[in-house]
């Protein structure tokens, strides 16, 4: 494990209680007017932080640990009023269910130190179920009964392959990966080809492809690129041995102590305007007439949301291609109560996975409450997201009955939920578009002068949580070479 690494998680400071917590990111919030509404008499000269972080999620919380326990003045900045990100435990439904991260994989070391760190447990969970009912062109069926179903217009061999696991059957006969790093070199640059092209070249008829693509997190498999799978099969093969956890009590519990265990508290509601990189330092412009100046700062937030900010000066050049193009998968989920867990009775898989544009994925998310959650992609969020909410909640729960049954009269909307309306997300996560490997190749490695990017989204290796948590580390590792 990294040196970085190892020195953050050997730090003495105590873990604060969950009232403390709540305590110390109120007064970040607080804290946060009197910058704004004092920033611009102030800050013409000054420099208020060596380091100035732009993001509360995951990247930006461990580059703020890892620099504060190097000595620098460190300021964290959110645009939200809570800090997270991606991170995101709903805590007002049933159940406190995730929208954003969940998975823990076995090789995810970084977070699981963090874990350990805050003395936050790990728990076994985040598997989905591996058999699912289907319905496929309005008709309900079972693993056993789709390989003769009329609704199954798959060709030859296909037909024995259930619907969900089309895309893993096809993986197996394109070219992978050798490590997780492969991605970004020439192995990677020859896999990045439309998924839908590399789809027919492995043998899959149009039927396969319409169902892959069905429920894909992505716009088209035209402009999602083949490299994507090649990736995560390669992430997921790391992961190996080892079961699937999570966090006890639910991800926001992990940031949050991430953030109160700082020495200065995340600034909240901190919207940033403008970038701005000199040969000193760097402005940071916050709406409302505020500003900062910092020695050097690191820009967290995802590229879908940064093409809103006006960035200036040569770091900000070097990365504007990738931020303008690298595209976000959409996603939009129903969370459905339901009044008893009534698929443990009617003798059917829990999980639903449908082309219907309404259903799409069903989860199970627990039996006590008894919760669902409706996954929704691409160009089926967006138009999920155009819909009255209450009028989708009650569309998605006739679809539901009509394709379960033994659903009727027992489902109710809790809420329905949209990263792409995020503000400060914009999708869910980034994938890699047909041709852009070499793009987002050259952005991961980009090391900016005063001016730095972290994220998931530049992640060299890992993937999810762990790969904001390595981007992140490797942003305060630069920077603490240059104090």
């Amino acid at each position: 494990m990294l040196i970085m690494l190892n020195i953050w998680v050997g730090r003495s400071r105590a873990v604060k209680t969950d009232v403390s917590r709540r305590e110390l990111l109120a007064a970040g919030g607080a804290g946060v007017i009197a910058v704004a509404g004092a920033g611009p008499a102030r800050a013409k000269g000054a420099v208020e932080a060596d380091v100035a972080i732009v993001g509360a999620g995951l990247s930006g919380l461990m580059a703020a640990a890892l620099l504060e326990e190097a000595g620098a003045r460190v300021v964290v900045l959110e645009g939200a009023r809570r800090v997270g990100g991606r991170a995101y435990t709903l805590t007002d439904l049933p159940g406190k269910p995730e929208a954003g991260g969940i998975q823990i994989g076995s090789n995810y070391a970084r977070l699981i130190a963090l874990a350990k760190r805050h003395d936050i447990p790990l728990v076994p969970g985040g598997e989905f179920d591996r058999t699912a009912l289907y319905h496929i062109r309005g008709e309900t069926l079972t693993d056993a009964q789709w390989p003769t179903a009329t609704a199954n217009l798959l060709t030859g061999a296909e037909r024995a392959v259930p619907p969900a696991a089309l895309g893993m059957v096809f993986a197996r006969r394109m070219p992978h990966l050798a490590n997780t790093s492969a991605w970004r070199g020439g192995k990677g640059h020859a896999l990045d080809t439309a998924y839908d092209t590399a789809l027919r070249a492995a043998g899959a008829s149009d039927e396969a492809i319409r169902l892959i693509a069905s429920n894909m997190d992505r716009g088209n498999l035209a402009h999602y690129s083949a490299l994507n799978p090649a990736r995560s099969a390669a992430f997921f093969a790391l992961s190996q041995p080892g079961s699937l956890r999570v966090i006890a009590g639910g991800s926001q519990r992990l940031v949050e102590a991430a953030a109160a265990s700082l020495s200065n508290p995340p600034r909240l509601g901190q919207i940033v305007t403008g970038i701005s990189e000199g040969a000193t330092g760097v402005r940071i412009a916050i709406a409302g007439g505020g500003s900062l100046f910092a020695r050097h700062v690191i820009c967290t937030i995802p590229f879908a949301a940064m093409r809103g900010i006006a960035l200036d000066g040569p770091s900000a050049a070097a990365m504007k291609p990738a931020i303008a193009a690298l595209p976000y998968t959409h996603a939009s989920f129903a969370y459905i109560s339901a009044t008893e867990p009534f698929w443990n009775s009617d003798g059917l898989p829990r999980m639903i996975w449908s082309d219907d544009p309404l259903i799409g994925r069903v989860f199970v998310l627990g039996d006590d409450p008894a919760m669902l959650k409706v996954w929704l992609s691409g160009a089926d969020a967006d138009a999920i997201d155009r819909a009255d909410p209450r009028e989708a909640g009650a569309t998605i729960i006739a679809r539901l009955e009509a394709a379960r049954p033994s659903a009727k009269g027992k489902l109710r909307l809790e809420r329905m939920f949209s990263w792409q309306r995020e503000p400060m997300a914009r999708g869910v996560y980034h994938h890699i578009g047909t041709g852009q490997q070499a793009l987002l190749a050259r952005a991961v490695v980009a090391a900016g002068k005063r001016l730095h990017f972290a994220g998931e989204h530049l992640a060299q290796e890992a993937s999810g949580m762990e790969g904001a948590l390595e981007s992140g580390e490797r942003a305060a590792r630069e920077i603490i070479a240059k104090l």
